[in-house]
Parts: structure tokens; C-alpha cells; sequence
């Protein structure tokens, strides 16, 4: 999968699951407070990928480490992955790698 737009595409399918962890009344609100507050449409979240990792620690804390973990385990499965889960990584480092070993 070295096709950006279909990677851009997993990410995003990745996202909405892990959100959808809580119910998807409360994956439609935090949606709505990143577009009314961050200014990110759900679209825009690969592009923005940093802005949506401190959105997320914003509006969740702490417990946004767990959401970013499901959606971290959610991409990599999506990708054929192994999650081994790395001490100290943040979504971003995540991604970055999936990037770079998935092409």
C-alpha cells in the first residue's frame, strides 16, 4: 500500500473506530469540538495529523493515550501490522512508522 491517498484512507477508517470505542454519539461530538475549536474537519485529520494528537490530549487528557493506542492497534491491523507497542511513542511516531515499513 504505497498509495498515500489509500494509507490517508486507513488512517481515517482507523480514527473513526477507535472514537467509536465510546459510542459514536460521543465520536460525533468530539468530531464537532475538532472542527468548532481546532478547526479540523475529520478529513483533514492525516494532513493535521500533530494538531489532532493535541486536540486530543486537550479535550481527553491523559486518557487520550488509550484512544491514540486503539487507533494506533486499529491502523496497523488495517495495514497487516504487527502492534508491538513502543514505550514512549505518541500517535505521531506511530503513523510515521506504519508510513515508512507499510510501502
Amino acid at each position: 500500500m504505497g498509495d498515500p491517498a489509500a494509507f490517508r484512507g486507513v488512517l481515517l477508517q482507523a480514527v473513526d473506530d477507535g472514537l467509536l470505542v465510546a459510542s459514536e454519539i460521543v465520536r460525533a461530538v468530539i468530531y464537532d469540538r475538532l472542527q468548532r475549536t481546532y478547526q479540523i474537519r475529520r478529513e483533514e485529520i492525516p494532513e493535521k495529523l500533530e494538531l489532532f494528537h493535541t486536540a486530543l490530549r486537550d479535550l481527553l487528557g491523559a486518557g487520550c493515550e488509550i484512544l491514540e493506542k486503539l487507533i494506533v492497534k486499529n491502523l496497523y491491523r488495517r495495514l497487516s501490522l504487527d502492534f508491538s507497542g513502543h514505550d514512549g511513542w505518541t500517535l505521531l511516531d506511530n503513523v510515521d512508522y506504519a508510513k515508512k515499513v507499510q510501502k
